[in-house]
């Protein structure tokens, strides 16, 4: 019993050092001090440029179109370029169609590149959802692996000088980008 009763007077004794310790430093009324505020930490943006220390040179590609010609990543020089990786398959690729369809509307240069599905599947998914810009066909991947788009979907900006000013993984939507493409004057 004696040996329950010494803990609980430790434990009480412990207790209450840490607060005591806890306390106003000078141990009166009058260290009542207000701790300084700190501002809440700014929100992290959401779309950065791309992480380059130099402007890093957009790949040349040129890649057959899903109506049977062929598209070069030269035939835009000196032109935006939004540059998107996609597939039917992937829901927020799906999510994101219709704002690059608007972006496509109000006269940027959108290029959707589709991922290994065969040409009647991308037909199929842009008739049905009304697609009209142009879908680029890579079948063997290859352009997807020299722009490191890893998941899609994954859009690239591509500035007139042929550099890439802005990576974006996942789903983009006016309200992230138009302030972006408002910025660096992309109209």
């Amino acid at each position: 019993m004696a040996q329950k009763v010494s803990g609980s007077v430790l434990v009480i004794f412990t207790i209450w050092f840490i607060l005591a310790a806890c306390g106003p430093s000078s141990g009166g009324a009058e260290a009542t001090a207000e701790l300084p505020t700190i501002p809440p930490p700014e929100p992290a943006p959401t779309i950065a440029p791309a992480p380059t220390a130099v402007p890093e040179p957009a790949p040349e590609f040129t890649l057959p179109t899903l109506d049977g010609g062929e598209i070069a990543l030269s035939d835009y020089e000196g032109e935006w370029v939004i540059l998107n990786f996609w597939a039917t398959w992937c829901p927020p690729c799906v999510s994101e169609m219709p704002y690059l369809q608007t972006l496509s509307d109000r006269g940027l240069n959108v290029l959707g590149v589709n991922m290994t599905e065969t040409a009647d599947e991308v037909e199929q998914f842009t008739t049905q959802h009304g697609i009209d810009f142009p879908i680029l066909m890579d079948p063997d991947v290859n352009t997807i692996l020299d722009y490191q788009a890893r998941q899609l979907p994954r859009t690239v900006i591509i500035a007139p000088d042929g550099t890439i000013v802005l990576r974006i993984a996942g789903a983009i939507d006016g309200e992230r980008l138009d302030p972006w493409l408002a910025d660096h004057g992309v109209q």
